[in-house]
Parts: structure tokens; C-alpha cells; sequence
């Protein structure tokens, strides 16, 4: 009796402190995600108010309320990949530049420790910056990699003259640019002007990845 007694103490205490490290994980994975996205706020607030963008103005070229801007830039909100790409377009910065947060100041080499990893909460995209992040660079060289079924959302159509590379790693994708849409699995590579609403679709039963290269003309700032 003694034995079972200590057998079921023993139980109740390994279950307890898996509990424990469960809400521990919970909380460390909620902290990491505050601070990231207090770190994309604060980009964006300071690239809109280097540029005198107000609040109203910015919210208007990225076809968003006021309301959801104010909230991503005090880090209450982790914004989508297509949204952040609709505030990049809106102040004529790269998605890359805000998605750089507090790392400092941009250089031309870049470990892989540095390198901005977004995770979209609503699509599953991952998205990794490979390339040196830096205001004036005119490429980006991104890792994506996107779940099954799942779709990344209309991007807004960037600058005109801006190229997009896709080079497909693993899986299948379904790129749609505009009206037309292509079907590539891995091993294909696809170029296609990006001046117009793009998305990408996994129909595959397993994760996607992919290699963008984004070549943008260099950029005026709007005023």
C-alpha cells in the first residue's frame, strides 16, 4: 500500500512540474513575441516620423485605419507579412528595414544570428532575411517557407520596376501576379515584374520553401 502511495506521489509530481514548464514555455514564447513586435513598432514609428508621416497620412497610403497603425507601433498587435508590406510601400522602405527592429544600425555583413526572422500569425509564412538589411540596398535575398494549404495573402504591388526571383527549395507552390497565376515545384525558378498584387499558395501536403530575390529601382521618398 506504502508503495502505491509513493508511486502516485511521484506521479502527481511529475505532472505538476510538466505543468510548470508548459506555462514556462507559454510565457517565454509570449515575451519573445511582445518583444518583437515592440521592436517592429518602434521601427515603424521612427521611419514614419523621420519621413514627417503622420499617423492619418501613412494609415491612408497603406489602405488601413489609423487605429490598427497606432496599435502596431506601440506593440500591441503583431501585424501580418502583407500588412507590414503595405506600411513598407506606404513609407517607400523595405519590408527587410522594418522588420530589423532594435538590431542597430544596418551593416554590409550580416551573421545569421542577425538576420530577422518574421513569423506571420495568421498565414504561418516564415519569412528570413538573408541579405544584408540596409535602407539604400536595391536587392533582398529572402528564405520563405509557407505551411501546407496555407497562403500568404495579396501582397500590394511595389514600385514599378521592381523584379521579383522565386527559386522553389522544397514542395510545390502556386504564384499568382495579377491576373495569372503559375504553378512551380522544386527545382523551378520564376522572374515576373512585382508592380502588381502578388501571392504565393502551397497546395502541398507539406511545408514550401523557397528562395526571393527582390530587386528594387531605387527609391524616392514621398513627401
Amino acid at each position: 500500500m506504502a508503495t502505491k502511495t509513493k508511486s502516485g506521489s511521484n506521479s502527481a509530481l511529475g505532472t505538476a512540474l510538466a505543468v510548470m514548464r508548459t506555462a514556462t514555455d507559454l510565457a517565454s514564447n509570449a515575451s519573445n513575441a511582445l518583444k518583437v513586435a515592440q521592436g517592429i513598432g518602434n521601427t515603424i514609428k521612427t521611419t514614419r516620423e523621420l519621413q514627417q508621416i503622420s499617423l492619418s497620412d501613412l494609415a491612408k497610403r497603406a489602405g488601413v485605419s489609423k487605429s490598427v497603425v497606432s496599435r502596431i507601433e506601440a506593440g500591441l498587435t503583431s501585424p501580418t507579412a502583407v500588412m507590414l508590406a503595405k506600411l513598407a510601400e506606404g513609407m517607400t522602405v523595405s519590408l527587410s528595414s522594418l522588420l530589423r527592429g532594435d538590431m542597430g544600425p544596418p551593416v554590409h555583413i550580416q551573421q545569421a544570428a542577425e538576420q530577422p526572422i518574421f513569423k506571420d500569425p495568421k498565414s504561418g509564412l516564415v519569412r528570413r532575411t538573408l541579405s544584408p538589411v540596409s535602407p539604400d540596398a536595391l536587392v533582398e535575398i529572402v528564405h520563405n517557407s509557407l505551411p501546407p494549404r496555407k497562403t500568404t495573402g495579396h501582397f500590394p504591388a511595389h514600385a514599378t520596376g521592381t523584379q521579383e526571383h522565386v527559386v522553389v527549395l522544397s514542395g510545390k507552390i502556386d504564384v499568382t501576379v495579377g491576373k495569372r497565376e503559375f504553378k512551380l515545384a522544386a527545382g523551378d525558378a520564376a522572374q515576373f515584374s512585382a508592380d502588381v498584387e502578388h501571392a504565393i499558395h502551397n497546395p502541398g501536403p507539406r511545408r514550401a520553401e523557397w528562395l526571393l530575390v527582390i530587386h528594387s529601382p531605387p527609391r524616392a521618398v514621398k513627401r
